[in-house]
């Protein structure tokens, strides 16, 4: 009989279409690999409720957030106090699976559980109050900003309140930074599987493009882009750029395509693959450690050559396998040096799964217990 395991994800992971859902999709597809009968508790707020879930899940349970103004001016954090089913403990309650919780969004009921003698573990995608406080650094407006700081403060708090429960961190710098903090730290990066293969094919002639993806709504992808305009500017690039993702501005929109690129908002899944598979390169560009970006994994396993900033890499692995720009000189030169030597698309699953395999998710639940 398999083992049994719930797993309480911040968010819908259908489409796994942004990075967060992607780990946790992936993370329930390796556990039911490894021979676990996973019961999937999701929040939904927008992305619905007919799925086909097969692939990651025996059981889907979906639930709905508590929003508005009770939830806001909560001592606990607004992600956290919206998050608070009373259907989702009384589930939880009616066995004893090990219950894996993503992010620090789903610890609403972490004192009733462990109360219970429950085996817990929580995700950490990323330390979240320095994601809110960075957040604030870059909001436009003063409500978004005071909320942001406001938010930072609870989470930093409330972290605290979690220290029996093992923490699974995304980096080698978020474990030092939780075991520093008393947790039991335990490092799982992403799980990855051959499903990410994206074959390459080559471009029509005469259609060679760099492309450029992501979360278009996310200011750190805002501001990569500004960056890409700057660098355009400062030396145009000798390649079209096409630039894709979910929920750009219309401002967004104006600025891109005033440097005769495309911006293709909101892309399906089979779109953005097909995108990922004909480019000639990738351009990874972004300014901020934090977690392991699944989008660098993903351009990597498609074979094509990636530029990228040393911030999004992160790690040794990656590293290798990209092309490091040195935003001291033009992306020009880096884009025409790279281009220039002409590389054959080359399968690099064999080693990134050394990093990140399955193995890897086996080892961190074999020492908590699951």
């Amino acid at each position: 009989m398999n083992k049994q395991i719930h797993i309480v994800s911040f968010d819908v992971p259908f489409p796994p279409d942004y990075g967060g859902v992607l780990d946790v999709y992936l993370r329930a597809k390796g556990l039911k690999n490894l021979g676990y009968s996973v019961i999937l508790h999701c929040y939904e707020y927008g992305r619905g409720r007919n799925h086909d879930f097969s692939e990651i899940a025996e059981e889907i349970h979906y639930y709905d957030r508590k929003t508005g103004f009770k939830s806001l001016f909560s001592k606990l954090p607004y992600i956290v106090k919206s998050r608070n089913s009373q259907a989702l403990l009384d589930r939880l309650m009616q066995d004893q699976h090990p219950i894996l919780l993503e992010g620090q969004h789903n610890t609403f009921w972490v004192n009733e559980l462990s109360r219970n003698n429950r085996r817990l573990a929580i995700r950490m995608h990323n330390i979240e109050w320095h994601y809110y406080r960075d957040l604030a650094t870059n909001s436009k407006t003063y409500s978004e900003r005071m909320y942001c700081r406001v938010e930072a403060r609870k989470l930093r708090k409330q972290e605290l309140q979690l220290k029996k429960i093992p923490v699974f961190c995304i980096s080698k710098s978020d474990l030092e930074y939780y075991q520093n903090l008393g947790f039991h730290g335990i490092y799982l990066p992403v799980t990855i599987n051959s499903d990410l293969i994206l074959e390459p094919v080559e471009a029509a002639e005469g259609k060679s493009f760099a492309l450029f993806h992501g979360n278009l709504s996310v200011s750190e992808n805002q501001e990569a882009i500004h960056k890409l305009i700057q660098e355009n500017k400062r030396a145009p690039f000798n390649f079209p750029v096409i630039i894709a993702g979910k929920n750009p501005s219309p401002v967004l929109i104006k600025k891109i395509e005033a440097q005769g690129w495309q911006c293709i908002a909101n892309p399906n899944d089979s779109e953005l693959n097909d995108l990922m598979r004909s480019c000639s390169l990738h351009l990874l560009i972004g300014f901020k450690t934090s977690g392991i970006k699944l989008k660098v994994i993903r351009a990597l396993l498609t074979g094509k050559p990636c530029i990228a900033t040393k911030e999004l890499v992160g790690l040794p692995t990656l590293e290798k396998h990209s092309e490091i720009w040195d935003p001291i000189l033009p992306l020009a030169d880096k884009i025409q040096q790279v281009t220039a030597k002409n590389q054959v698309a080359t399968n690099r699953l064999e080693e990134l799964e050394a990093e990140f395999g399955v193995e890897k998710l086996e080892a961190a639940l074999l020492e908590i217990g699951f």
